[in-house]
């Protein structure tokens, strides 16, 4: 079942000066790009598909299509939900926003130093692993590059760190501590619902990634933050 959310103007993202697909251009938005309006000013209806898992052929995927080609402002594009998911892209689009994001190399066989952070560059899996030694690369090598065959993107961890996840609604988060970084996250990469991955350090958080967060796994309280920022689409 389709989850479309018709938003209040207040729960649109701000508009941010990155690119709808940061894969293929650097260029600025369209005149007719949804960044070009501001949050909380009159504009089309924008409305937020809530499955949460936007996966490329899911179910989520499938409802953003289907609302982009009836003609409707969704968050996110199908676009914008495949940059999200793939950890490089996502550090380009972070960069270009001026986002904090670690140090990372993409590897097929020379790792750098540990402890690292690593993400499969490949069709059968995206799940990040830490990489605490040398021992670990050298156990985890072959697997993670499928004998080479495939690159990893490896984020350098600094040495006083903790890596934690946040889940983002809409922008807000129940952890006040991530207010902000919860906000600038939904305006750069407009995905209503996700978990973000975030290397915390004593200075910055720094993106790592962004993971699904489908709405049936959200808690009550989650679910009310929803209930403010809009009207569900018939």
């Amino acid at each position: 079942m389709s989850r479309l959310l018709r938003l209040e103007a207040a729960a649109v993202p701000a508009p941010h000066p990155v690119p709808a697909s940061s894969a293929g251009s650097d260029a600025g938005p369209t005149p007719t790009d949804p960044l070009e309006y501001e949050a909380g000013a009159e504009g089309p209806e924008v409305f937020a598909n809530l499955d949460g898992d936007y996966g490329y052929l899911s179910t989520g995927y499938y409802a953003s299509l289907d609302a982009e080609l009836a003609g409707l402002e969704v968050l996110p594009t199908t676009t914008e939900a495949l940059d999200a998911y793939v950890v490089p892209i996502a550090m380009h689009k972070a960069r270009l926003a001026g986002m904090a994001i670690p140090e990372f190399h993409i590897v097929t066989d020379r790792f750098p130093a540990p402890p690292l952070m690593a993400y499969p560059i490949n069709p059968f899996s995206s799940k990040g692993e830490i990489l605490l030694d040398s021992a670990a690369i050298e156990a985890r090598r072959k697997g993670l590059t499928y004998t080479g065959k495939y690159a990893v993107l490896v984020q350098q961890l600094p040495a006083d760190h903790r890596i934690d996840v946040v889940r983002c609604v809409l922008g807000q988060t129940l952890v006040p501590e991530y207010s902000l970084f919860a906000q600038a996250t939904y305006e750069i990469f407009r995905l209503p619902l996700m978990r973000v991955r975030v290397i915390v350090t004593p200075k910055e958080f720094l993106l790592s990634a962004i993971e699904p967060l489908p709405y049936k796994k959200l808690t009550p309280d989650e679910l009310a933050l929803i209930g403010s920022m809009g009207t569900w689409q018939d």
